[in-house]
């Protein structure tokens, strides 16, 4: 069993590049590793409070569903580089990578090079989770979750819960359904993140036949903490990395406000859906679920 989980978080959930990009936070000092991470903590918020819902109609009496949702998240250029914050006397004439970045840049001056880590030179990353529903009058709960696992010598954990309720059935003759979520996710890495994530949306369906058109408006924020140790170099031109040093830091994302327009096919208790999601970061959802 757990080489099924291990298999869904390192082969689809995206993740090993995460659980092995923490060596690289060892050469930034705390405000450069904010500027580096920031995307990661976007990413992240973006992709756990992704793909929650396919329809507005949430059954009036019982409901249970199990569902894979994945998506491809884009990362815009302005997101993969950043200016780096330079000690008097060194410039920055080119930018350096985020962790989406490509090549770490290298800057003289009067106290020697100060160099900076690479990213893993992705801009399209892919995500999918495991998630159950049950419904009772109208409310559903929703469920994500992965047992802690260990991904080299990395230990991963996951978490998320959403709570949803149908508004249009007190609205008498509606032509659409209504409805609002609230969801919170956790995502740790051991001795390097800690993501916590918090949304509410409210979104509209409408039927026709066995395909449901969906949209919503999202309200939604990121957080990401890091642990990690700065590897002192005697011979850095920057005074803050030539000793060892234990950070911790607390950073957040860009996440603020998401749309989202998608379409849902069922057939029996088989149902496939796709969506785009426009936000800081843009996301192109899929979803297989068995409804009963």
């Amino acid at each position: 069993m757990k080489k099924a989980w291990l298999f869904i978080l390192v082969i689809l959930f995206g993740i090993q590049g995460y659980a092995q990009v923490g060596d690289r936070f060892n050469f930034l000092k705390e405000s450069e590793a904010e500027n580096y991470a920031k995307p990661l903590a976007t990413t992240l918020g973006t992709a756990l409070h992704s793909g929650t819902y396919h329809s507005a109609d949430i059954p009036d009496l019982f409901g249970f569903s199990i569902s894979f949702k994945g998506m491809f998240i884009f990362v815009p250029d302005d997101q993969t580089s950043f200016t780096p914050n330079l000690p008097q006397g060194y410039t920055a004439k080119e930018k350096t990578a985020t962790i989406y970045g490509d090549r770490g840049g290298a800057y003289a001056g009067p106290n020697g090079y100060i160099t900076y880590p690479p990213g893993i030179n992705e801009t399209s990353i892919p995500f999918v989770m495991p998630q159950i529903t049950a419904s009772l009058l109208g409310t559903e709960v929703l469920l994500r979750f992965v047992p802690k696992i260990s991904v080299g010598e990395r230990d991963i954990d996951f978490l998320g819960i959403g709570v949803r309720h149908k508004i249009s059935r007190y609205i008498p003759l509606v032509p659409l359904d209504f409805a609002a979520q609230i969801l919170y996710h956790r995502f740790t890495i051991t001795d390097l993140v800690e993501s916590k994530n918090l949304a509410f949306n409210v979104h509209a369906s409408k039927t026709f036949g066995i395909v449901t058109a969906y949209g919503g408006l999202q309200l939604e924020s990121s957080s990401i903490d890091l642990e990690y140790s700065i590897k002192g170099d005697p011979d850095s031109g920057d005074p803050e990395l030539q000793k060892d040093k234990d950070v911790k830091l607390s950073l957040d994302g860009k996440n603020k406000f998401r749309f989202t327009l998608g379409a849902a096919a069922k057939l029996g208790f088989f149902v496939l859906n796709a969506d785009l999601n426009l936000g800081s970061q843009t996301v192109a959802g899929f979803g297989l679920s068995f409804e009963f």
